[in-house]
């Protein structure tokens, strides 16, 4: 491939900013979609509140992305937190401000199955998340109906033996959720 070609496709390269905890940093985005330009600003053990302070770092790292995808709350949640909107909507309203030509896409919390949270918590927090999208224009994508059945139960073989990592089976259902997104994003602006 000549200079001049990899510049052209370079610049033709849609930009993906995947943000999150470890579901979001131990997968290999890149690979996936291959053909855009992938940031895995995923970090294990991550809560709202450490992504609302590390806010500004993504700032600096981050440059005119086309799409940020943005998971985060379960860490929070398995650990009794449940008042993570208030940060949650500050992330949201400065993402959507710094980023004004991208589409920020905020992702539904993925079940879990773990004794001491009931699916109703997961379930009340997204849609309020699906609410947040809304009041600032950001995409709703809801993973979390890819992962459970009609009856609302995790699917079996989604999910990794500690009830809340993925497996390979749980990234692909997750990653043909953004892919099928990106198609009907790129079909809306043809």
């Amino acid at each position: 491939m000549n200079h001049m070609h990899m510049q052209a496709r370079q610049q033709t390269m849609t930009k993906l900013v995947f943000i999150g905890d470890s579901l979001t940093q131990w997968y290999d985005w890149q690979r996936r979609f291959s053909d855009h330009e992938v940031s895995n600003l995923g970090i294990s053990g991550e809560t709202v509140e450490g992504l609302l302070a590390r806010r500004e770092h993504i700032r600096l790292q981050v440059h005119d992305p086309d799409f940020i995808f943005l998971m985060t709350g379960i860490n929070d949640i398995a650990n009794g937190q449940y008042h993570i909107f208030e940060p949650y909507h500050e992330i949201v309203r400065n993402f959507t401000t710094w980023y004004k030509k991208a589409q920020l896409v905020i992702q539904s919390i993925l079940p879990v199955e773990l004794e001491w949270i009931g699916s109703s918590v997961i379930d009340e927090a997204n849609g309020r998340l699906e609410r947040l999208a809304r009041e600032f224009g950001a995409d709703y994508l809801n993973v979390h109906r890819s992962f459970v059945d009609a009856a609302g139960k995790v699917k079996k073989g989604y999910l990794s033996d500690d009830g809340v990592h993925l497996n390979a089976r749980g990234y692909e259902a997750w990653s043909h959720d953004v892919e099928r997104y990106l198609r009907t994003r790129d079909a809306g602006k043809k």
